[in-house]
């Protein structure tokens, strides 16, 4: 994925939402997607996951997994 790419993902509120592709992370076993609105400093955390060939992101919200995440690619 290239880092001005758009992707479509699912917010908190269960709503479709395109973002700005920032950066992938695979972490204990699971892939994350760090993405962001298009020309802004706010980045969000989401889960990678195939269902039935297609590709759909889901919020993991602020808790302990998006820490971790967000510890992972402050690292990278």
């Amino acid at each position: 994925m290239k880092t001005n790419e758009l992707i479509t993902v699912v917010n908190e509120n269960g709503e479709k939402v395109d973002l700005q592709f920032i950066d992938a992370i695979s972490m204990n076993g699971n892939e994350y997607v760090i993405v962001g609105p298009k020309d802004s400093d706010e980045a969000y955390a989401y889960k990678s996951i195939i269902t039935n060939g297609e590709t759909e992101y889901l919020s993991i919200g602020k808790g302990q997994e998006f820490k971790n995440v967000l510890e992972k690619y402050n690292r990278s």
